[in-house]
């Protein structure tokens, strides 16, 4: 038989005695809790200490270039259309050019000078036919011619400095 002090000992050793399963389960659930809280606390210290995105506010700038992009458009466009009338009247003035230079003045000037003195020499030649018609018109036919004569001498040199201008254009003689 056994005595006191054997199954003193015998029944505190099997009760006492934590069977190695359950404090293994109590070991995994403190390291599980520990890092799901690491991991939480890192992850919220990161959000917190991260920059925000900031939307940028590109809707004044994208309105303020759409602004100047409309207004160089239209700037363009003004600018094409006096290009058109400027080139427009180029060409009415270089057709004005061309029936007014100076060639063409010259040459209008040398036939004036010619018209004044075929006129001058009809005057002359009526003059003549008229003091023989009529009398005593001698001394005013006279006086008359010398006046003709003088015009007609003025007229002809005109005619030869115009033939003389430069004006680009060959001369005949």
């Amino acid at each position: 038989m056994a005595t006191k002090n054997d199954t003193s000992k015998a029944t505190p050793e099997s009760v006492v005695a934590p069977s190695p399963s359950k404090k293994n389960w109590k070991i995994v659930i403190a390291f599980l809790l520990c890092f799901i809280i690491s991991v939480a606390a890192s992850i919220g210290g990161t959000y917190f200490i991260m920059p925000k995105e900031i939307k940028p506010i590109v809707t004044n700038e994208d309105d303020g270039q759409a602004k100047q992009l409309t207004a160089m458009k239209e700037a363009i466009a003004a600018q094409d259309k006096t290009i058109k009338e400027i080139q427009t009247e180029n060409n009415t003035l270089k057709l004005y050019l061309r029936h007014s230079s100076s060639t063409a003045l010259k040459n209008i000037l040398i036939d004036q000078e010619n018209n004044i003195q075929a006129y001058l020499k009809v005057m002359k030649a009526a003059m003549e036919d008229l003091t023989k018609l009529t009398s005593g018109t001698r001394d005013w036919n006279s006086k008359y011619q010398y006046q003709l004569d003088l015009a007609l001498k003025g007229s002809l040199e005109r005619e030869d400095l115009l033939k003389l201008l430069k004006t680009g254009e060959p001369n005949d003689k």
